[in-house]
């Protein structure tokens, strides 16, 4: 097709539509079936800790403050050694290793703060938070031993997730409808533009260039029924 023409699209289109509904609501179903049959609803758990004085005194010194800002990288990677995960797997009996333990697990910090950050992600809510608490825990008593100080208080317990994290029901059937509506006009555009019919006398005229001189009606042929007395 050498022109897109505006109107005859939006025509094609509007004969098409039934087209795009189909499209839709496959877009739809799919999004339908992953979320209720093949994702993973998984839930998570936070607990977060804070760097306090490590000192006898009653106050925070600038000494304390500037020692716990260079331990924080430090304390974050202590938290998800072996030493630590392997005492709350057999603290709370749990059915795997350090390495995959690893895997639910996330720590962050917030820049230019001492606030450590433990999320914990699993299929199980009760699970997830009983591993974040536990972590704080071991990871608080075992640090005591590591640098002879104690400078970590818990700021909040993890607490039970209610609502899985990566499930989004709405945003999902959302892009799956959309995905569905995009193919299936992808689909109509691409068909309208390399479609070279001739759909009318015009057509005619614009690909070959001569003046029509008539038109032969198109001819439908009724069957007459006679009515018996």
């Amino acid at each position: 097709m050498e022109e897109f023409n505006v109107s005859e699209f939006i025509n094609y289109y509007i004969s098409k539509s039934l087209l795009v509904v189909a499209f839709l609501a496959l877009g739809l179903a799919c999004s339908i079936f992953y979320t209720d049959e093949l994702q993973i609803p998984l839930y998570k758990s936070q607990t977060s800790l804070v760097l306090t004085r490590s000192s006898d005194t009653s106050t925070i010194t600038n000494t304390d403050i500037s020692l716990n800002k260079n331990l924080v990288s430090t304390y974050r990677e202590i938290i998800k050694s072996r030493r630590i995960l392997s005492k709350v797997i057999n603290n709370l009996n749990l059915a795997t290793t350090e390495k995959e333990l690893s895997k639910e697990i996330s720590v962050t910090s917030a820049n230019d703060t001492e606030l450590i950050i433990i999320s914990v992600v699993d299929e199980d809510s009760k699970k997830a938070r009983d591993i974040a608490n536990e972590i704080a825990t071991v990871f608080k008593k075992e640090i005591t031993s590591i640098y002879n100080i104690e400078n970590i208080s818990i700021v909040d317990e993890a607490i039970r997730a209610i609502e899985p994290y990566n499930v989004s029901v709405v945003k999902q059937y959302l892009i799956g409808g959309g995905a569905g509506f995009l193919l299936g006009s992808l689909i109509i555009t691409i068909i309208f533009y390399f479609d070279d019919s001739i759909k009318k006398p015009e057509d005619i005229e614009e690909k070959i260039g001569l003046s029509i001189l008539s038109t032969v009606p198109k001819y439908k042929n009724k069957k007459k029924r006679k009515n018996k007395k």
